[in-house]
């Protein structure tokens, strides 16, 4: 399937959404219409090191710990490393906080053998939505807030639990942090 762009209103800011428009440069009070570049699109299919980790989905630095883990497991080994990965399992409000289970995923090329907490899979290639932001600009919120409203509205429905993708260590990389990818994989209704 070929790659499709729409350009889609994600978010309507007014005055109750103060905390978003400061984080977007708004001044409060305004309306701001935020456009979002919704692709669908067919991901990869990626091979992955990885550590599933089970607390709660915040924080900036919680998942530093697994991916410094799996980048010294790779090191040592002398595998060639590609995209970063952190793969939600559960969903929010579906487990208490303390018990939402997740996946810090480094893609690996080359063989390897599971060892101790690290486990290898391959995600599979799989239909996605998929946007592309920049943190600092964006709340990730809205942008899974956004994905999830325009599905209702589109034949399609989630497939499977959203994953965020980067180029690299999003900590010490700035293009990668700049260019998070969330995707959601999904199908027809």
């Amino acid at each position: 399937m070929r790659e499709v762009i729409l350009r889609t209103p994600l978010f309507l800011l007014s005055e109750s959404s103060e905390q978003a428009s400061n984080k977007l440069g708004f001044t409060r009070g305004s309306w701001k219409l935020l456009l979002v570049d919704i692709k669908v699109k067919t991901a990869p299919p990626y091979k992955v090191a990885y550590i599933t980790r089970i607390g709660s989905y915040s924080g900036q630095n919680m998942w530093r710990a697994e991916f410094t883990q799996l980048q010294r497991w790779a090191r040592k080994r002398k595998l060639r490393t590609g995209k970063w990965i952190v793969y939600f399992i559960d969903e929010w409000g579906k487990r208490p906080a303390r018990e939402r289970r997740s996946v810090a995923c480094l893609e690996i090329r080359g063989k390897a053998k599971p060892e101790g907490v690290i486990k290898i899979m391959t995600l599979p290639r799989q239909r996605v939505a998929s946007v592309t932001f920049n943190p600092d600009k964006v709340s990730d919120n809205l942008v899974y807030h956004g994905i999830e409203g325009w599905l209702q509205y589109r034949p399609l429905k989630t497939a499977g639990p959203s994953r965020e993708v980067y180029l690299g260590s999003p900590w010490t990389n700035r293009r990668a942090w700049a260019n998070a990818e969330v995707q959601v994989p999904i199908k027809k209704k």
